[in-house]
């Protein structure tokens, strides 16, 4: 009996979805050009860089461009119009405007989502207007008698910046000066927030440090300052990939469902993660996002692994040749031409690898001039 029960809950488990993204995508018009856009549009597309098939429901008319969700299992609330956001750009400093053009007829809840989709370890909310989405109905609902006698925990990511704005008469875009009701009555244990300091710098003091304490953490990120993640009365900042920023639509969207995967898999170190995941959004341009982000993310994790794997291979390499007075002379030469070819491999990453890979060979190419340069002094 006992063994039965084992492998159901173990059935469970492998059956249980890894990601639930729920949001509007959008149709962003930019200098008359209509673009793919919404905070789940980018978490679909960073799930997609980490090889993370999520369950995602959304709200959507027939015009939507639903390419950025292929490779997930997609839940369609059909509406007469999709979330339409007109960006207009000051002719001093670029500040962004945005005016809502066009609405979906619904909001979403958890009663939308597949019932084997609400078991999912991770929940990402991506509200961008105050009535598109209930925060509170995923966070306030019941899990299942098996989560609940094996203690399971789900994890809520919510990226609040749209319940931290209102709509005037004519669709403008304007912000809230304190948290919403909608955004108070998403905290819980289990949820984490995410905020730009656009939305926060305007509260009142104390008012984070508030709600952290009412949630399981809260995240403000400060664009090339990094971010804070505030946990209990613990505050740590997370400095920022020093990158040059070509266009920060999707940063924040990206950074927190880098944060939320991170996460889920136990990482020390999520923050790192998801300001690494952030800079390779703000290093693309506008006219190619989201799925520039996948592609970007995907190729340079895969070099930075290959990057890390020479450097050990070098370091090896190092430590046995500096014993080389010891070994016959034929292993010791074996070793030299070893590190010959991983030092070739290097420098061709560092001339023709994207920035990132530069970044990381060359740095590992300093330190191997370096360890040369103490081995020489030490013989």
């Amino acid at each position: 009996m006992a063994a039965l029960a084992l492998g159901a809950f173990l059935l469970t488990e492998l059956c249980r979805p890894s990601l639930l993204i729920v949001g509007n995508l959008t149709v962003d018009l930019v200098d008359g050009k209509k673009a793919l856009g919404g905070a789940i549009s980018y978490a679909a597309a960073v799930a997609s860089a980490y090889g993370v098939k999520a369950c995602i429901v959304t709200a959507a008319g027939p015009d939507a461009d639903l390419s950025v969700f292929e490779g997930h299992e997609l839940l369609i609330v059909p509406t007469q119009k999709t979330l339409t956001f007109e960006h207009t750009y000051t002719w001093w400093g670029n500040q962004r405007k945005l005016r809502v053009t066009a609405q979906p007829n619904v909001t979403l809840t958890i009663d939308h989502v597949p019932r084997h989709c609400r078991r999912a370890r991770t929940v990402l909310l991506g509200p961008l207007t105050p009535k598109d989405l209930d925060a509170a109905s995923f966070v306030e609902h019941e899990q299942g008698l098996l989560d609940r006698l094996t203690g399971f925990r789900q994890h809520v990511g919510l990226m609040a910046q749209g319940q931290q704005r209102g709509l005037d008469a004519m669709g403008k875009v304007y912000p809230f000066k304190t948290p919403s009701q909608q955004l108070l009555d998403a905290l819980g244990p289990q949820t984490s927030i995410f905020l730009s300091d656009v939305e926060t710098d305007v509260w009142p003091p104390g008012t984070v440090a508030d709600l952290a304490a009412r949630s399981a953490r809260f995240l403000v990120t400060r664009g090339e300052k990094g971010a804070d993640e505030v946990v209990g009365d613990t505050v740590t900042h997370l400095p920022p990939e020093q990158v040059v920023a070509v266009d920060t639509n999707g940063a924040g969207d990206t950074f927190a469902t880098a944060y939320m995967l991170a996460l889920t898999m136990h990482s020390r170190a999520p923050g790192a993660a998801a300001n690494w995941a952030a800079s390779r959004a703000v290093m693309q341009a506008q006219a190619c996002k989201p799925h520039c982000v996948t592609d970007s993310i995907r190729v340079e994790s895969r070099y930075a692994r290959v990057c890390s794997w020479l450097h050990d291979r070098v370091r090896l390499v190092q430590e046995a040749a500096s014993r080389s007075e010891h070994l016959p002379a034929q292993l010791g030469s074996y070793l030299e031409a070893g590190r010959l070819r991983i030092e070739h491999q290097l420098q061709r990453l560092n001339s023709t690898g994207t920035t990132a890979v530069r970044q990381v060979a060359g740095s590992t190419l300093r330190w191997l001039a370096g360890s040369e340069e103490v081995s020489k002094s030490n013989s």
